[in-house]
């Protein structure tokens, strides 16, 4: 597995398992969110562009269907800004990706 792919795959399940905890109140992931964690993962690993993987909300190539992109936005946007406070590192690198594929694009 690359090591973008790993990291990001790592970075997801904590974003969906944050996300259960703080919205479905349980002690253990619920199956909707286990489901979705499986089906990203499947997706970051299936990435036609491993060596240069852009991040996926400025890739040309949306994977997800319509139902569990829906479901990842809502994780994003919720758990996006507490990501600066339970994991800055993670952060600090998403936004470094993010502005290096910026400038891939423009060459």
């Amino acid at each position: 597995m690359h090591p973008r792919v790993a990291k990001e795959k790592r970075i997801i399940e904590s974003m969906i398992t944050n996300f259960c905890f703080d919205m479905h109140k349980g002690s253990e992931v619920c199956p909707d969110c286990k489901e979705l964690i499986e089906y990203a993962d499947k997706k970051l690993l299936k990435c036609p562009f491993i060596e240069n993987k852009p991040i996926c909300s400025k890739c040309d190539i949306h994977c997800y269907n319509k139902n569990h992109k829906d479901q990842i936005k809502l994780v994003m946007r919720t758990m996006g800004p507490k990501m600066l406070y339970t994991n800055p590192l993670d952060t600090i690198w998403y936004y470094y990706y993010k502005i290096i594929h910026k400038r891939q694009k423009i060459k």
